[in-house]
């Protein structure tokens, strides 16, 4: 009975506790919400005062009643108007939770940890439904203030995830992004309205253009890449989500918690490197494509290598950049998905110029893409690639003359008169050499450049003259080869202009070499390319733009500059027998695989050009009008290194003995006989130089150092005692250093309507060789009556002067065909009246002899060369063992030259001199005009045979 007393005055108790929902009081500050960061000095709140009563948290801001929240996550400091806040550990109830037993923390701040919970006070709460209360005990002290909340706050901000590549149930990959909410979701009383942003703002197309709202338990929202479409609004663009939470009560409250961004991703194209650097005497730079999104078809089960986007790059029509590759594929193949991405490479090069124009900003941009099947991809347009290109020296050096020469830096000449050969200029850091040899042209001790050989990578090219002189050559004849093993690298060119008075070599570093041939020397002009700067070292000196180390020795002595540095130069001489002109240098592997082809890549123009020439675009390429050769002395060269029975082959222009010089000879000093002589001879050089076609514009740049030029023609002239065949080349230095210095400097150079730069007419115009006897013409010799040739030098109203056979020896039918003679020639030119006269004298017995005359066509090789087809011989057709024919040749077939003896012969029996004279070998038999060996039998009777020792002449029966 005591029992049931006890439980009825417990269940009248219960019955008579108030319901808290609307029994509380009231607080109303909105000093106490979480984001007021405003400190108060004073104990305002009074929460250290609370009876422990039910509270409601309000605003009443603008007379609107708003319920609040207690803050449900470690505040920062100096929040809810104190530096003490107190918060809710945990979270809230639902309504059918009823009343719920929870922590507050006490923070502290002022501690080295700054412990977000250092205290906690129990504290009772339940969910009203459109609102919360609190049952609140009081603080420790006035600093603890419980701490309300408007809206819900995010832990930290939504973090985006992706993209992620799923597959539809009909086998069609997609990928989507994930923007992921970091708020419990436990907490079904919040929403969050979700905006998706591209570069920090909403599309401004549906449907990325709206607003989403997650609710419920969710704390993810997705968007798919068809999403995405259309493109140029959401690709390459840095994509992100923002992110902000309201309490359910409060759908019509346009105050929600703090908006929230999450971390960004670019979804698009990228480049690595993002800005390009290229300079001239750099490798190629490895440039990257990437995408950021991958490449999916929309069709099911797509093969991933068939996903294809195409990149078609375009450079512009300035070319100052070339490119490995003009066209990339981007594959599905190509996406890694733990990097996040898909790369495509090519490489990018800055072109070798040869114009010192500084640090320039290049056109590098891909057309609109081209991806039918990847819709995402189809008709974008990828950003700028941004390129600068920068531009570096370049540098000339040149021997001409005696030789006299003017090295990279120092613009003052220098003079050499020693015999041999020499180190002209190597590089240091690549293969890249050029040897000289010297001859002495006069009989008072000075010498002259016969031939040049260079070599880059596997290549060595010579140019050569040295075969043919002597105090008595009347004409140098120069002949080029290929002496190395295969043919010339791809992109390196050999050119010579029509009367092959000039040889020019482009290789692919862009090194240019140029070689002009006198009447007894050569001139010899080099430019090195950017690649070289510090790193080159001979005759030609150190390329550094400091011209005091120029003449630095082979030893690495640094001589002091004078006229005649013969220790310096001696320095450099070559070992008997280690030339290039001797022997290939060791193979360089590396030399096939640095010369790639590079591309021209102008979509707008439809240009594109890929050659490894590409490489380097030096300008003398372009106004140049001399004659490519190079698939000719490829073909020439393969012949002599090969067995083909031709008459060709030039085996003598390389294997003649060569005068390396004495190596005790002293330095050459001879001197004016007379001051008028001098005088003589400065006025005539002058004059040489002003013959020059753009004397007065170069003049006038002051480029060119017109004194040095004049003084190496007087010294020149000095010692040879006045010879004038140097003053032939005085124009041709004078035009070469103008022509270098001219197209380096960019303030000549004029814009084009197509964007090019233009070369100045009076550069482009200029003769590949002085005019002697006529008018330079827009870049052509006009000639003056009775003279033609290249340069106007051959005199119509005289005969073509023939001075022998290139090869002196007899022709041989056992080792060439002899069907094809060549003549060292002089004025000469290559006119449509070139003819040749072959006579040949044939034998009548007792009749005598009468000569037999053939004309046929002649073939101009050079100034210094002819060729002509001589007629089946005797010889050949086994009438005779031996025959011999004078030849001449015509410049219009009425005048002709002097007679040259070439002879025929059958080596079998016959031992025959290039006059004529045979003799009979031994063991051997000359019957009936054919060549027999000793013991042959005669064809048409077995019973007799060669018998020397009976009758050389006749068959000896048996």
């Amino acid at each position: 009975m005591a029992t049931l007393i006890l439980l009825a005055l417990i269940a009248g108790l219960m019955a008579a506790d108030p319901d808290p929902c609307t029994n509380y009081v009231t607080l109303d500050d909105d000093r106490r919400m979480a984001h007021n960061t405003v400190k108060y000095d004073s104990c305002i709140f009074k929460d250290h005062q609370l009876k422990t009563l039910w509270y409601r948290m309000v605003s009443t801001t603008n007379n609107k009643l708003v319920s609040l929240r207690m803050y449900q996550q470690c505040p920062t400091t100096q929040s809810c108007g104190t530096d003490r806040p107190v918060w809710l550990k945990g979270t809230h109830p639902t309504v059918a939770d009823g009343i719920v037993s929870r922590k507050a923390c006490v923070p502290n701040f002022t501690e080295e940890y700054k412990p977000c919970c250092r205290r906690e006070i129990d504290i009772r709460v339940k969910n009203c439904g459109a609102y919360f209360v609190y049952q609140l005990n009081k603080t420790h002290i006035c600093e603890e203030v419980y701490c309300s909340a408007k809206y819900p706050s995010l832990l930290r901000r939504p973090k985006l995830r992706g993209p992620k590549i799923l597959k539809t149930a009909q086998g069609v990959e997609e990928f989507r992004f994930g923007c992921h909410i970091p708020y419990p979701a436990h907490d079904a009383d919040v929403f969050f309205m979700v905006r998706w942003l591209f570069d920090g703002k909403p599309s401004p197309v549906a449907p990325m253009s709206q607003i989403y709202y997650v609710n419920g338990t969710s704390r993810v929202h997705y968007m798919k890449d068809i999403h995405m479409l259309p493109a140029a609004y959401h690709m390459n663009k840095h994509v992100s989500c923002s992110v902000q939470p309201f309490f359910y009560p409060q759908w019509s409250n346009p105050h929600g918690g703090k908006l929230w961004e999450s971390n960004s991703y670019f979804a698009g194209i990228q480049f690595n490197p993002p800005v390009v650097r290229v300079e001239e005497k750099m490798q190629a730079v490895k440039v990257k494509v990437i995408s950021t999104i991958p490449v999916l078809c929309k069709i099911p089960n797509a093969d991933p290598s068939k996903c294809v986007v195409d990149f078609n790059l375009d450079l512009g029509e300035g070319n100052e950049v070339v490119a490995e590759e003009c066209s990339l594929q981007l594959t599905r193949a190509h996406w890694r998905d733990r990097r996040k991405r898909a790369t495509v490479s090519t490489k990018l090069l800055s072109v070798r110029d040869f114009v010192s124009d500084g640090t320039k900003n290049v056109s590098a941009v891909f057309q609109k893409l081209s991806a039918v099947q990847a819709p995402l991809f189809h008709q974008l347009q990828p950003p700028d690639i941004r390129v600068e290109s920068s531009s570096d020296a370049t540098a000339m050096c040149s021997c001409t003359g005696d030789p006299h020469c003017t090295p990279f830096d120092r613009k003052e000449t220098f003079h050499m008169y020693s015999v041999g050969e020499f180190v002209l200029a190597k590089s240091t850091s690549r293969p890249f050499e050029v040897h000289m040899r010297t001859w002495k042209c006069n009989s008072r001790g000075a010498s002259c450049i016969c031939g040049v050989a260079a070599r880059e990578g596997n290549d060595v090219i010579l140019i050569d003259g040295c075969h043919s002189v002597g105090l008595k050559m009347k004409q140098m004849r120069v002949t080029t080869h290929v002496k190395s093993n295969s043919q010339l690298a791809a992109g390196t060119r050999i050119k010579r202009n029509k009367d092959g008075r000039i040889i020019e070599v482009f290789f692919t570093s862009g090194a240019y070499l140029k070689v002009l041939s006198n009447r007894r020397s050569l001139g010899v002009y080099l430019t090195v390319p950017s690649d070289d700067f510090e790193n080159t070292a001979g005759i030609c000196g150190v390329f550094n733009g400091n011209g005091s180390d120029d003449l630095t020795g082979s030893d690495g002595v640094k001589h002091r500059f004078e006229r005649i540095p013969y220790v310096f130069t001696e320095s450099w001489r070559i070992q008997k027998g280690h030339s290039l002109f001797d022997q290939l240098p060791p193979p360089e592997p590396s030399a096939s695989t640095n010369n790639p082809a590079f591309c021209q890549c102008n979509r707008r123009t439809g240009n594109i050009d890929c050659r490894p020439e590409n490489r380097q675009r030096n300008p003398v390429r372009k106004i140049n009008r001399n004659k490519d050769i190079t698939d000719e002395v490829n073909r020439k060269s393969r012949l002599r290194r090969s067995t083909t029975f031709t008459d060709t082959a030039t085996d003598s222009d390389m294997t003649y003995n060569y005068d390396y010089g004495d190596l005790n000879a002293t330095a050459v000093n001879v001197k004016w006989s007379s001051s008028a002589q001098m005088k003589a001879a400065i006025k005539l050089c002058t004059d040489a130089a002003k013959a020059s076609s753009a004397f007065t514009p170069c003049e006038k740049s002051g480029l060119v150092n017109v004194q040095e030029i004049v003084d190496g023609c007087v010294d020149d002239m000095k010692i040879t005692n006045g010879d004038k065949t140097y003053l032939d080349s005085v124009a041709s230095t004078f035009d070469t250093i103008c022509q270098e210095e001219i197209l380096k400097d960019p303030k000549y150079y004029t814009a084009q309507p197509d964007g090019t730069m233009g070369i100045p007419s009076f550069i482009s115009n200029m003769c590949s060789t002085p005019c002697k006897n006529g008018t330079c013409v827009n870049g052509a010799c006009v000639c003056d009556k009775n003279c033609v040739g290249d340069d106007c030098s051959v005199d119509t109203t005289k005969p073509p002067i023939a001075f022998g056979l290139t090869r002196s020896d007899a022709c041989d039918i056992r080792t060439r065909p002899c069907r094809l003679v060549f003549l060292v020639m002089g004025n000469v030119a290559d006119t449509p009246g070139l003819w040749c006269r072959v006579k040949e004298r044939v034998n009548l017995g007792p009749f005598g002899g009468v000569l037999r005359m053939f004309r046929t066509k002649g073939h101009f090789q050079s100034y210094a060369e002819v060729s002509c087809e001589i007629p089946e011989s005797p010889v050949h057709k086994g009438l005779k063992t031996s025959s011999t024919y004078q030849i001449s040749v015509s410049s219009d077939g009425t005048t002709w030259s002097s007679d040259v003896t070439f002879v025929v012969y059958d080596s079998l029996c016959q031992i025959c001199g290039a006059d004529g004279t045979c003799t009979l070998k031994s063991r051997t038999c000359s019957i009936n005009g054919k060549c027999y060996a000793a013991g042959e039998h005669n064809p048409v009777n077995r019973g007799s045979m060669c018998i020397p020792s009976l009758t050389a002449s006749d068959w000896s029966s048996t």
